[in-house]
């Protein structure tokens, strides 16, 4: 018998739905993902055909620091591929064995529960979900759903009323989405913006591009090309690139609005698991926005479609919600003299 928990969620938690073979960029691929030695053995132990049979034995290794939690990680094929996806793009041990057969990161991505809070999210790095919010123009409510899971525990009292408060500043849509940034700053940190030029800010912004286009497969190519096109831009100009997003999608504000609440919901903004206190995890929250409206502002001349802005959102989301990107964003900050909230709460006005 499965116990079930009454879980905090998005409204749209139930709305979401694999695209399965329809995903441009699949889950995983690339990434390196770790089975338990239960799951391991459990796949292995399978009565499978010929063709899945050779594919299991090559799907696996064990790494020399295994443990019964992290016990054998996906062995990629020279393109960054699943041995276990078809060229349908179907996962062929869920299609042969069904759905309880393959392991429970693949069953449950692009959600993640947190039986010790009694919550459920969902990632931004999933092409599913950006899709979802991208269509979405009423904001995120936080509703109560029966799941599948054992509820072990709650946020204390004070810290989920701050994470709330938080999410409500920024769904005030009296105001503008940046306007609402100040006013979440100044809650957190007590701070107004302080006065820095645009050359300023983006100066402080062009090391996140640098760092990326190193090290981030994902979104290598975007970091490159919108350093390419920016470097000396004029505020005017700067602002004129990201006007002309707008037509393709007019309701960029209440999707950036929409991304921003999940991804806060999804790191428990600002008590996340990194060693940041709440002042640097606003000032990291400011690099993120930032680092975003660049990206995309720095690719405009190759958004002509909605896929397009869909596959830089999700790459991007894919880097930020999966390594240590808030961390490294309040070390570049402070490196470029943006560590204090006044001068960060000045990037999201680029």
């Amino acid at each position: 018998m499965v116990n079930r928990g009454s879980y905090l969620v998005p409204d749209f938690y139930k709305e979401f739905a694999c695209k399965c073979g329809d995903c441009r960029i699949s889950c995983c691929e690339g990434w390196d993902i770790s089975i338990s030695q239960k799951e391991y053995y459990d796949i292995l132990s399978l009565e499978t055909s010929e063709e899945l049979g050779s594919r299991i034995m090559r799907a696996f290794y064990i790494p020399k620091d295994a443990d019964p939690e992290r016990f054998a990680v996906l062995n990629h094929d020279w393109l960054g591929r699943c041995p276990l996806r078809g060229e349908d793009g179907l996962c062929l041990l869920q299609v042969e064995k069904g759905e309880n057969a393959i392991p429970q990161l693949c069953r449950q991505y692009p959600r993640s529960i947190r039986p010790e809070l009694s919550e459920a999210t969902l990632s931004n790095s999933c092409e599913g979900i950006i899709e979802l919010l991208l269509n979405r123009t009423t904001p995120i409510k936080y509703v109560m759903e029966d799941l599948p899971y054992e509820s072990e525990g709650h946020e204390a009292p004070d810290r989920f009323a701050l994470r709330m408060q938080c999410i409500g500043i920024l769904q005030d849509r009296h105001s503008s989405l940046k306007e609402s940034l100040l006013s979440l700053g100044n809650l957190i940190c007590g701070k107004q913006p302080s006065g820095r030029s645009f050359e300023d800010c983006l100066s402080a912004l062009m090391p996140f591009c640098d760092l990326y286009a190193e090290v981030s497969p994902s979104i290598s190519d975007y970091c490159v090309y919108a350093k390419k096109n920016l470097e000396g831009i004029t505020g005017e100009d700067y602002k004129n690139r990201y006007r002309t997003l707008i037509n393709m999608a007019p309701n960029m504000d209440l999707t950036l609005e929409n991304l921003l609440i999940n991804h806060m919901f999804y790191e428990k903004f600002p008590y996340s698991e990194t060693r940041e206190n709440e002042e640097e995890e606003f000032v990291s929250m400011c690099g993120l926005i930032a680092f975003i409206d660049l990206l995309i502002t720095g690719n405009s001349d190759r958004i002509s479609c909605r896929d397009d802005l869909v596959d830089l959102l999700s790459h991007s989301f894919r880097m930020i919600e999966h390594t240590s990107f808030h961390h490294n964003a309040h070390l570049l900050l402070s490196q470029a003299g943006f560590d204090d909230p006044a001068d960060a709460m000045y990037l999201v006005f680029l």
